[in-house]
């Protein structure tokens, strides 16, 4: 399905939280959460519709937020500054392929009809890879924390 479709099923511009300020990774991560959280609590998926929408506007605010802090790092290495030893592949890029994974997987609950044990299984998989994520990404600022 190409990209211009599904813009017919959300728009990340009606959610003011994404399109006031700057939420950081973090902040968007534990949206995510609380979200799939939700999901795997609901029992139809047409009562889901505008939680799916909801989500995959964060996640794909996530990815870029992801993007972007893959890039400031990328810069960052390129002029030295960052620390000795480190590798090459930055942090993110298991979380930000995740994502992928998530967008793609709430995509296809937010565009398709699936059976009632097919919607239960996808959502506890979509709560599963945002858990994920969410840990790799706080774990990740506690260790450039420290």
């Amino acid at each position: 399905m190409c990209t211009e479709s599904i813009d017919l099923y959300y728009n990340p511009q009606i959610y003011s939280e994404l399109s006031i300020g700057n939420p950081d990774f973090i902040d968007l991560i534990e949206r995510c959460e609380l979200l799939s959280q939700i999901l795997v609590d609901c029992h139809h998926q047409e009562c889901a519709k505008p939680l799916l929408r909801c989500l995959i506007a964060y996640i794909a605010r996530l990815q870029t937020a992801l993007g972007e802090s893959m890039g400031l790092a990328y810069g960052i290495e390129r002029s030295g500054e960052l620390m000795a030893g480190s590798d090459k592949e930055w942090i993110f890029a298991d979380s930000e392929l995740q994502c992928e994974y998530c967008h793609v997987l709430v995509k296809v609950l937010l565009i398709h009809n699936v059976e009632h044990h097919d919607f239960k299984i996808l959502s506890g998989f979509i709560h599963d890879l945002v858990s994920y994520i969410a840990g790799d990404l706080k774990e990740s600022r506690f260790q450039c924390a420290s």
